[in-house]
């Protein structure tokens, strides 16, 4: 890193946005980016993940990256569907006189109808705080045009990043703020006096369901 300064990094989106988990990280985004760009072939398992290093600094112990979790506030919530219709008569016209059933209620050929909870934000913003090299976080933060979940459908479309230099709020930043954390944290980080428990990552890849551990959770 060239320069590590006090950062808040923002997306402004073109629409509506999908966040189930209602946590989008940072240090995952700036990571996907690094891979994306470097032309990293994406991983089977956590054990195949080739280690990537992002322009923000790491907590003293070398845990976890000091950025926070995607911080936001819901406007409206649109309750919409995930639709897929198994095509029979096409399936009919390409079978062979063998062909006598095709089953649409389980297998690959399911048909389902699903719930999707998605989410206009207000000022359409997502907001991130690190501490970091502005130069190089804004440089990767571009080649991430979509964030959350159902970005082949449009959701999450980002039109614009921003990335300024800011004055921290006190102690904790940028994880921790109020005493509540603004990530997963240890549970004996310093500075939290309030917050739920889960078992999560404390850094990426989020999806390594066996490096979770009990942590302090927004």
């Amino acid at each position: 890193m060239q320069r590590v300064t006090p950062l808040r990094v923002t997306a402004y989106l073109a629409g509506p946005v999908c966040l189930p988990t209602r946590h989008l990280a940072l240090d995952g985004l700036l990571a996907w980016a690094i891979a994306a760009r470097d032309g990293l072939p994406p991983p089977a398992v956590a054990s195949d993940c080739q280690p990537i290093e992002i322009p923000i600094a790491r907590e003293p112990g070398g845990r976890f990256h000091l950025c926070s979790h995607a911080v936001y506030t819901p406007e409206v919530h649109e309750h919409r569907w995930l639709n897929r219709r198994f095509p029979l008569p096409e399936a009919q016209s390409f079978g062979s006189a063998k062909l006598r059933t095709v089953r649409i209620n389980g297998g690959p050929c399911k048909s389902y109808r699903l719930p999707l909870d998605t989410m206009w934000l207000v000022g359409d913003r997502i907001d991130w705080w690190c501490v970091g090299d502005p130069d190089a976080i804004a440089e990767l933060v571009d080649l991430v045009g979509y964030v959350g979940k159902k970005r082949a459908t449009g959701l999450g479309k980002v039109a614009r990043w921003t990335v300024n230099e800011c004055d921290p709020w006190g102690p904790g930043y940028p994880v921790v703020r109020d005493g509540r954390p603004l990530r997963p944290l240890p549970l004996d980080w310093p500075g939290i006096t309030e917050s739920a428990t889960a078992y999560q990552c404390l850094t990426y890849p989020y999806w390594d369901h066996q490096a979770e551990e009990l942590c302090a959770v927004p």
